[in-house]
């Protein structure tokens, strides 16, 4: 078993459900760390971030957090387990101010 650690960031991410990161075949991914941070100068902006693991959408920080203007959240406490095909996800109410970093493990 091969581990790698892989950095995986997303800027502007839109008012809509995107993808973030896709779990590889034949691949265990463990999420170590997760910031979303907003950019926006004046504006609260609300996020949700899930994983989908293709049956259900399992939230991991709330329905619409609030994060404040020119400051970030770590959403990952301790550490995520995601299986091949599971999906992280993000949205933030305005389009294009909130940026996603994750810090992943991958083992193959």
């Amino acid at each position: 078993m091969a581990n790698t650690f892989k950095r995986q960031t997303s800027n502007g991410i839109a008012a809509t459900l995107v993808d973030i990161y896709t779990v590889p075949a034949s691949t265990t991914a463990v999420i170590i760390g997760g910031v979303v941070s907003n950019t926006d100068a004046s504006t609260t902006i609300s996020t949700t971030i899930s994983v989908n693991d293709g049956t259900n959408e399992i939230n991991l920080t709330g329905t619409d957090t609030p994060v404040p203007s020119g400051t970030a959240l770590s959403f990952i406490d301790g550490k995520v387990v995601l299986q091949t095909g599971d999906v992280l996800k993000a949205k933030g109410s305005v389009a294009g101010k909130l940026d996603v970093m994750l810090s992943i493990m991958e083992i193959t």
